[in-house]
């Protein structure tokens, strides 16, 4: 009698555990809930993301010139080894595609940007540039500039790439003084694009983790004046891309953002953008590490957000456009998670994020990076390769002949 009620005993603390394997924790199961509620992923989508596998999905959005992606992989790795890495731009904007991507010091010197060099086919085409009829993003200040420049003198191309060096350093100074306040407005279109209003449009409707992102909100929205979240850190870098259609210079703003909670997002790392050289009216990156709890945890998940408003999205033929660059960001963002798995399971650091793969698998006109959203592809009359300028704005961007293009 005692053999069997051991045996019965012995049955069912095997049910039991059998069945706790198959549930996630309690932690893991509110993970579980905020990704189907959130991002709107299925169970098996969900159990994909535990097992280690990339997840990502494209998002409503009630902005018909936004793309919206969001998606989550499981990593063996703790959340600090994550989160540094998530940080590292430099690493993570490499292989190809990427021509260079520089951190700048703190504060930003001119010195940073001594890599930046423009194609010979973007300089040639400043030589014509005029407000209102330029296909480049230029303000007026750059504008006043080039209208001084004396093409006639010797070496022309060290000289404007001074020019676009100085102001880039130019744009991140009056940022750092000023803050929105001295972000572009886009002034390619009949409508004016008012890129703070833009971003602070952006964040307010971002909905990820709402009550405990909202330190950093305020001070993405805030910057300089509010105050960082306490343990907070933040630098800026730039990074000059070519994807097929344009090579693109993007100045950007990072925030590590440290919630000091013991469950849910342990760090955030938000990447805002200040200025894109083409295509991008503002986009902002969120990536969360939520840290594995128990006393043995086994690793971290990254969790991220990609929005980015961008030209081309609307009108006749914008629908089409906007359901191929939606496929894209969703098919570049489960390339980039793969690889930071990789990248943050290896222990030789591997290749950058973007060396993975390329990122549109399909042929259509232009790829993506994992930290933002593809170019929209050119139309059918501007599918050549045409000459850009990759030159900050300085408070107004000019008129655009091939807007759809930018």
């Amino acid at each position: 009698m005692l053999d069997r009620r051991l045996g019965v005993l012995s049955m069912a603390c095997m049910a039991v555990a059998v069945a706790a394997l198959g549930q996630p924790r309690p932690e893991a199961a509110r993970l579980d809930a905020f990704l189907r509620s959130r991002f709107g992923l299925t169970p098996q989508q969900v159990a994909l993301v535990r097992q280690g596998q990339p997840v990502a999905v494209a998002l409503p959005t009630t902005v018909a010139r936004e793309i919206r992606v969001g998606g989550a992989i499981h990593v063996r790795a703790t959340a600090e080894r994550v989160t540094n890495l998530l940080q590292d731009v430099e690493r993570l904007e490499s292989g190809e595609g990427f021509i260079r991507t520089k951190r700048l010091s703190d504060p930003p010197r001119l010195s940073d940007f001594n890599d930046l060099a423009l194609p010979a086919e973007d300089i040639a085409a400043l030589r014509t540039c005029r407000p209102g009829n330029c296909e480049v993003k230029l303000g007026t200040g750059a504008f006043d500039l080039l209208a001084k420049f004396d093409w006639s003198a010797p070496d022309v191309t060290g000289r404007i790439n001074e020019l676009a060096r100085q102001l880039s350093l130019g744009y991140i100074d009056a940022y750092r003084r000023g803050g929105d306040a001295e972000l572009a407005v886009y002034r390619d279109s009949a409508r004016p694009q008012f890129i703070a209003a833009e971003f602070a449009d952006m964040v307010t409707h971002a909905g990820l983790w709402p009550e405990i992102l909202r330190p950093l909100d305020d001070y993405l929205l805030g910057y300089p004046k509010t105050p960082a979240p306490p343990g907070s850190t933040n630098f800026f870098y730039w990074s000059l891309a070519d994807f097929g259609l344009k090579p693109v210079i993007r100045l950007n703003h990072v925030v590590v953002f440290r919630t000091g909670l013991a469950e849910g997002p342990e760090d955030v790392v938000a990447v805002k953008q200040l200025y894109a050289s083409h295509y991008f009216h503002t986009a902002l990156e969120l990536r969360a590490v939520v840290a594995d709890e128990g006393p043995d945890p086994a690793g971290s998940t990254v969790v991220i957000l990609n929005m980015a408003r961008s030209d081309g999205l609307t009108g006749l033929f914008g629908g089409i456009i906007k359901s191929k660059a939606r496929a894209g960001s969703r098919q570049g963002l489960e390339s980039a998670l793969a690889a930071i798995r990789r990248m943050a399971e290896s222990r030789t650091g591997g290749d950058g994020a973007l060396s993975a793969a390329r990122l549109m698998t399909s042929r259509a006109p232009g790829t993506s990076a994992p930290w933002s959203l593809p170019p929209p592809p050119a139309p059918r009359t501007a599918r050549r390769r045409h000459s850009s300028s990759s030159t900050p704005a300085t408070r107004t961007a000019s008129p655009s002949r091939r807007r759809s293009a930018r």
